[in-house]
């Protein structure tokens, strides 16, 4: 009655090669010797390349990327009555060692940017599934998971000798003080403690045999604690006021703590009825949230140059979904589905980036309301025993209902009002989120047939598939030019698989070499330069697996 699996698993990565790299140039609002082109002409350098996809970079930090991970976990069922009582134990680990060149050129402006980090969590979860009667089956437990992230030992942020020219923000020539920036830096410690915990159930009451309701409900506690402090080193050694207020441009001393707590009910009912034997359709609604948000990054300080703590937590989110839905078998050998749904997001967290130079990882803040709707079909049909034909559609109308204090876009940066004064903010209600583009699909074919490989039975196959997207912004602040262009990859597959022996898969990924943008992002400081995480060019490689039963 009782059966228990003990799993572990550890992973380690050192990426090479991995960088940013510039994808274009923007000119901003603020003043001509604070564009981007006018710093570099005055530092003597220049752009390797103006075309991102020569992928070429002139950086002077090494790029590193070191990642450890993983973990232990205890599942134990156990048959108890009508239903399985289930225990699954966990740890984890994250050891993160990542060094970035945040300005994205071969000048000592951001000398160094480095933000080792270690995780550790512990998660328990206690759950009974089973029947509660002829008509009502149920599952109801509780989950409870503890984390610990902080830095390893520090993090580290470092100017170089070019940074006094991007942090320039007047003509005083107290700015070509030398050695004025030269190794001034931060070092940052910061620890997270948070645990959360709950308690669920959901019931499946089926009223008839075609008429099921699934009502489920949660509580939610979350509590989170913050220690963070950024303490000041190196620059040029002095006791000129006029001086270290130059340098407190540039990094200041910031030190703060939070202790936050909060409980939630969240919760979802679906109705499913089946019409009949080839068509089932339901309909849900869904009110869920995600917890207070912290920033570890340090945060913005205000007009006296102190620490904003009202910054130092975000508001939860707060999130009504409504989906309907109908799954189909139009034939014996055939599905189709088809999917709506609105989400309505009340203080939606998301990431944005200041002009500060020193907010060069963004930091949480809270868009009012946010409104995600949709629809999503999909599909396959068998046409013998050898031809598989299957695809998926999607339309996504994502956008802030409201979001009247959003960072400016890059290219608004130094934006002044008809009275000459200087914002930083700006509404963008009516704007796209980030990340979702409107139209979005996938098609793909397998044809297979039987056979044996190294003496085991199986199936050999050849399969190629198309995914593609339209156009979608990448700032949380929609920009003119942080968008990235809609775009189509191809990849094929060739195999062996079985179900018990060796599978063999020889795989081609974007097999038409086709350029294109993960992510654009602006460089620390908005001096009008933008970087681009780019797509994996044609990638091959092969997969095997054996499976012992």
């Amino acid at each position: 009655k009782t059966t228990a699996i003990l799993t572990g698993d550890a992973t380690r990565q050192r990426p090479t090669g991995y960088a940013q790299v510039i994808a274009g140039v923007v000119t901003t609002k603020r003043a001509a010797y604070r564009q981007f082109n006018n710093i570099i002409a005055d530092l003597g350098w220049s752009l390797p390349t103006t075309n991102p996809f020569d992928r070429i970079v002139d950086q002077d930090t090494p790029w590193r990327s070191g990642n450890d991970l993983g973990g232990v976990s205890l599942n134990i069922d156990t048959k108890i009555g009508t239903g399985t009582l289930t225990s699954t134990t966990a740890w984890r680990y994250w050891i993160w060692d990542p060094s970035n060149d945040r300005d994205f050129t071969g000048l000592q402006a951001l000398a160094l940017s480095q933000a080792p980090s270690k995780h550790k969590q512990w998660s328990q979860e206690v759950r009974w599934a089973g029947s509660l009667g002829k008509k009502v089956t149920a599952v109801f437990g509780v989950f409870a998971i503890a984390q610990d992230l902080r830095t390893n030992p520090y993090h580290t942020e470092e100017s170089g000798s070019d940074q006094w020219r991007f942090a320039q923000n007047s003509t005083s020539a107290l700015w070509k003080t030398p050695g004025l920036l030269d190794g001034f830096g931060i070092k940052t410690t910061s620890l997270l403690n948070t645990f959360s915990g709950a308690a669920f159930a959901q019931v499946d009451w089926a009223i008839t045999d075609k008429l099921h309701v699934l009502p489920g409900i949660r509580a939610n506690y979350d509590q989170k604690k913050v220690d963070y402090k950024r303490e000041t080193y190196g620059g040029l050694e002095t006791t000129d006021a006029a001086l270290l207020a130059l340098k407190k441009v540039v990094y200041s001393n910031q030190a703060f703590k939070a202790d936050t707590d909060n409980t939630n009910f969240s919760g979802q009912v679906t109705v499913a009825y089946k019409a009949g034997k080839k068509l089932n359709a339901f309909a849900t609604y869904a009110n869920s949230y995600k917890p207070i948000g912290v920033n570890l990054g340090g945060i913005l300080n205000d007009a006296n140059g102190n620490p904003d703590l009202s910054l130092t937590t975000i508001k939860p989110e707060q999130v009504n979904h409504i989906e309907i839905g109908v799954k189909t078998t139009p034939t014996k050998n055939s599905t189709l589905n088809l999917t709506v749904y609105n989400t309505d997001i009340k203080d939606y967290q998301t990431l944005v980036q200041s002009p500060d130079i020193t907010q060069n990882r963004g930091y949480l803040a809270n868009a009012e309301k946010v409104r995600v709707r949709g629809a999503e079909l999909d599909g396959d049909i068998k046409i013998n025993s050898h031809f598989n034909f299957y695809g998926s559609f999607s339309y996504t109308d994502a956008k802030y209902v409201s979001f009247t204090n959003a960072p400016l876009p890059l290219e608004e940066t130094g934006s002044k009002d008809a009275n000459g004064v200087q914002y930083y903010a700006k509404d963008v209600s009516g704007g796209e989120l980030p990340g979702v583009s409107k139209w979005a699909g996938s098609l793909g074919a397998e044809y297979s047939t039987e056979g044996k490989l190294f003496g085991n039975s199986g199936l050999f196959y050849i399969a190629s598939d198309a995914f593609g997207r339209s156009t979608f912004s990448s700032s949380p602040t929609p920009s003119a030019y942080l968008n990235i262009a809609g775009y189509a990859l191809l990849n094929a597959r060739i195999g062996f698989r079985a179900s018990k022996g060796a599978s063999v898969t020889l795989w081609g990924r974007n097999i038409l070499d086709k350029n294109y943008f993960e992510q654009l992002l602006p460089g620390a400081g908005n001096a009008g330069h933008y970087a681009a995480v780019l797509g994996d060019p044609t990638t091959y490689g092969v997969t095997i697996k054996y499976n012992l039963k």
